[in-house]
């Protein structure tokens, strides 16, 4: 299974394609619409978030409900959209410290200092939540769920952040956190401890790491580094792998044990600024001015749908890698005929 994704933020769309997704799984148009909904929802959010609907269009793969294994692609056209092809980018000529705008403008000789952000803004993740939605349809079908929870914001526990007051100081800048995320109903023995890049938490990972702003993942307890080894195992109490604790998060050397995925994902402080910040100009070496900007003041609180839509992702695939990807009625076969192995 490949997800490829194009399109700038400010361009006139977002489009994405989601090949090799199996044949005959019927689409949950209530469910798609929920998830992109959830991107959408939350305290602290852009402006932005009120000019656009978010309205991803399947415009492939999917005939009369049902997927055709054929590649599914999306459309989402932006409302705010600039026309960067048309007009070209309105650029300060200043990199905003914590974005990309440094690095792709050495990377790709452009002329707009920020031209590389267009390509890492996180308008790009309402497409891994469309695919996301399709891969929690899949997964559903076999008992495996997706859920997400705040842990902290701006270093506060979630259940004593006040949002109000944070509105308030947004003099001092953006806000990180944490989010929790599980996996429930996973079988024992997706990924591969074969090569570095076939286990399941190598590839969670990157996919984790790759969301905007993310820079952290931690799989299991996150006390587990201070642990002694005596007590940072997960005793086995049956012969069939069920365990007394979940410190490695479901994941031991790479593939799944049968218990929950769960990772905390840490996210940095959105690297726009709701107040003008000094830069240097990598063309002429002038102090200047990055202006405020116009995003999200904390994102957590719609972040819990992309990390599960990422993660999804990853599961779906693993999950195809061991019990096919041409038809569900194959598929089905596969696993029912795996389970009876390993329950017997």
């Amino acid at each position: 299974m490949n997800f490829v994704s194009a399109g700038e933020s400010h361009g006139s769309a977002l489009v994405a394609i989601l090949s090799g997704f199996p044949a005959g799984l019927k689409f949950d148009s209530v469910l798609f619409e929920f998830e992109l909904g959830r991107r959408r929802r939350g305290d602290g959010r852009s402006a932005r978030l009120d000019l656009e609907d978010d309205a991803v269009q399947i415009v492939s793969g999917v005939v009369g409900s049902v997927t055709t294994g054929a590649p599914i692609a999306f459309l989402l056209k932006n409302r705010a959209g600039r026309q960067l092809f048309e007009n070209g980018l309105t650029d300060s000529g200043f990199p905003r410290p914590g974005h990309v705008d440094f690095g792709s403008f050495r990377k790709f000789d452009y002329d707009a200092v920020t031209l590389g952000a267009e390509r890492s803004s996180a308008r790009e993740t309402a497409m891994r939540v469309a695919a996301g939605a399709f891969c929690k349809m899949l997964l559903a079908g076999f008992g495996i769920g997706f859920s997400s929870e705040i842990v902290e914001i701006g270093g506060i526990p979630y259940a004593q952040f006040d949002p109000q007051k944070a509105l308030a100081d947004s003099g001092n800048g953006s806000y990180g956190g944490v989010v929790r995320l599980k996996v429930s109903g996973v079988p024992v023995g997706l990924g591969s401890n074969s090569q570095w890049f076939t286990r399941i938490d190598s590839q969670l990972s990157s996919a984790l790491v790759s969301i905007p702003s993310v820079k952290g993942v931690y799989f299991g307890d996150t006390a587990l580094h201070k642990m002694r080894g005596r007590e940072a195992l997960d005793s086995f109490t049956d012969r069939f792998g069920t365990r007394s604790s979940n410190m490695c998060g479901g994941i031991e050397g790479g593939i799944t044990t049968g218990s929950p995925i769960e990772a905390n994902v840490y996210f940095k402080p959105i690297p726009s600024q709701p107040f003008e910040v000094a830069s240097i100009s990598p063309k002429t070496g002038g102090h200047g001015v990055c202006p405020a900007g116009v995003n999200d003041l904390w994102c957590i609180e719609r972040a819990g749908v992309i990390v599960e839509s990422a993660a999804a992702f990853v599961v779906a695939n693993a999950f195809c890698d061991k019990f096919g990807y041409d038809c569900m009625s194959d598929i089905r076969s596969a696993y029912d005929a795996y389970i009876a192995r390993i329950s017997k």
